[in-house]
């Protein structure tokens, strides 16, 4: 798999990229005196990277730039022609909106520009992400990289600056290690299968310890033993149960049972008839005391013949002889039922009075009664009992629990010794493998570390080594180190130029060792010869054209002070034909995106 073509559907702003075969150059010239002591150009070369990374299915995220500049970059899709392993060509096309579907058109020979062609031509038109993922996966055959895919080496294929940090670790893996361990552990040549099983392992062993421990801090005593729990258990059972027997039998007396009998059937019940009768009394006397308040007739004869008067109407002498009539008939009702009323509000309220000095000799004797009781001998007895049995079976329950526990407990002990073991059966096959492929100069891992080493030492001239082991956790740990005086290897922070040399050189023989097989052939290092000395970006340089020469596609970004001479110049540096794209601060025409800057 390599680059060949990388365009958009608005060449006038951004201008299409073909690559070379071999090395190629996104070369950035500081032509303006005043840039050229800045930091950061903004002219594009890293961008080139990430559209790469961009086209081969990159995840949509808010903080990558076509996203954060959504309205910007919304018109514009992208596209990358890639040679597959076959030797047919594959164009992906993607949108920045929505960001989420993909076009794929493949055929047997290069196309200059997908967008001539109808809608017809496409092989597949508005992937969903997840499909096209898998899709282009099958179109790439990658069975070194199987069960995982494209997207888990790009991050070696397209090196960021962020990425020089560390060889192995990718700022992209900032998860657990077993996420992207295993996966390195079958980049350079070892099996994955029991490495992948060794960290699932781990995984549980560590879930079981800290059961274990959650458990032991519980209960406080993580060496409860069950046989003496269990012992303890049948002496305490023996003794709730011989309490709950004296307690069932426990006798009163007779006194005892008349005082109780007499305050339940007698006392109490008449209690609750006393309050019954005083709550009914109680509502007829108020309903009574309404009937009683004072109404008055409002209507008056007097009035009601100066009113006829002043309408002009004659109130004649019949007419008010019968208001007088009916006024006197209504007051005599209304005394006679007031009389009735009266003498019921007295006798419901003499009622009441005997009711409530009733319920106060009940309430006397109830009291009495129950004093008597709370003094009586067999009653402090049966309490004593009740209490005593209560604390047996709260004893008992904790005993119990504990002993529920502490089998628990000795469940997840030999769980975790069984894991443990596991775990140190996978460790020693993972370690036997490592020695295994280590001693192996033709294993893969073999190869891969003999063209790392020649490549550091042809551009330094100095040793350096990778290697794996197995960490004290139980993990693996993989190593990239130079190799100091007395011959043995130092982690020594010999500046970021050098780690990035390092990093360099991995991918470069990671490519070369799988050569054999369909795999990724291209590579792009950005500001892969910053802050080296002119002498070691020459041999850099010659690195790059000798694995160019073995059919790798190495792709840099540099800037023109990076160059260790003059573009053509002498054969240690880059040719002008090298160089696919050039950019420059001379205005919008020199920059990746012909636009303002975001």
């Amino acid at each position: 798999m390599k680059l060949n073509r990388l365009y958009s559907n608005q060449p006038d702003i951004f201008t299409p990229i073909s690559f070379n075969d071999g090395l190629s150059a996104v070369l950035a010239e500081i032509r303006v005196p005043a840039n050229r002591d800045l930091d950061t150009h903004n002219l594009g070369k890293t961008t080139v990277g990430e559209l790469i990374d961009f086209c081969l299915l990159r995840g949509k995220k808010r903080t990558f730039f076509l996203f954060k500049h959504e309205a910007k970059f919304a018109e514009f899709t992208f596209f990358l022609e890639i040679e597959l392993p076959d030797g047919e060509f594959l164009t992906i096309g993607r949108s920045v909106v929505p960001g989420s579907k993909v076009d794929f058109k493949r055929s047997e020979h290069s196309i200059e520009d997908v967008l001539t062609l109808a809608s017809s031509d496409w092989d597949h038109l508005g992937l969903p992400f997840d499909r096209a993922k898998l899709l282009l996966n099958g179109m790439l055959g990658f069975e070194a990289l199987r069960p995982w895919g494209i997207r888990n080496i790009v991050g070696y294929l397209i090196r960021s600056q962020r990425d020089y940090v560390d060889v192995f670790q990718l700022s992209k893996f900032a998860g657990k290690h077993s996420e992207w361990k295993p996966f390195v552990a079958q980049l350079v040549g070892m099996d994955a299968v029991p490495v992948q099983a060794l960290y699932d392992k781990r995984e549980e062993v560590s879930s079981a310890s800290d059961h274990l421990k959650s458990i032991a801090q519980e209960w406080g005593d993580d060496d409860a033993d069950p046989s003496v729990l269990d012992g303890l258990i049948s002496v305490k059972r023996r003794d709730v149960e011989a309490k709950s027997n004296t307690l069932t039998s426990f006798n009163f007396g007779e006194e005892d049972t008349r005082s109780i009998a007499e305050l339940i059937e007698v006392t109490e019940s008449r209690i609750g008839e006393l309050n019954e009768e005083s709550y009914r009394l109680s509502r007829l006397v108020q309903r009574i005391e309404d009937s009683l308040a004072d109404q008055k007739i409002i209507f008056s004869t007097t009035d009601a013949e100066l009113l006829f008067r002043e309408a002009g109407v004659i109130f004649g002498d019949q007419l008010k002889k019968d208001f007088d009539d009916l006024i006197a008939f209504n007051l005599a009702i209304t005394e006679e039922r007031r009389e009735a009323l009266q003498r019921q509000l007295e006798e419901n309220r003499r009622r009441s009075t005997e009711i409530e000095l009733q319920l106060l000799e009940l309430n006397r004797q109830r009291a009495a009664s129950l004093e008597s009781m709370r003094e009586t001998k067999s009653l402090f007895k049966m309490r004593e009992l009740s209490r005593e049995l209560a604390i047996l079976q709260a004893e008992l329950t904790t005993l119990e629990n504990r002993r529920e526990a502490a089998a628990r407990l000795l469940e997840l002990k030999r769980q975790f010794r069984i894991l443990t073991e596991e775990c140190g059966q996978l460790e020693t096959e993972v370690e036997e493998q490592i020695e295994r492929i280590s001693g192996d100069e033709n294993s893969r891992f073999g190869r891969l570390r003999r063209f790392f080493t020649e490549i550091i030492y042809e551009v330094l001239g100095q040793n350096a080594l990778i290697a794996i082991k197995i960490n004290s956790q139980g993990g693996l740990d993989f190593l990239a180190e130079f190799i100091g005086v007395s011959g043995t290897a130092t982690s020594g922070d010999r500046g970021t130029s050098y780690k990035k040399l390092l990093c360099i050189a991995f991918d470069l023989a990671l490519l070369r060792t799988y050569l054999d097989v369909p795999f990724p052939r291209f590579v792009y290092h950005d500001g892969a010869l910053e802050q080296l000395e002119p002498r070691k970006r020459e041999k850099l340089i010659g690195v790059l054209r000798k694995y160019s020469e073995l059919g790798l596609q190495p792709v840099i970004s540099l800037l023109d002070s990076d160059l260790p001479a003059e573009l053509g110049s002498n054969p240690e540096t880059l040719m002008e034909e090298d160089v696919v794209l050039t950019l420059h601060d001379e205005g919008q025409d020199g920059r990746l995106f012909k636009m303002d800057t975001w």
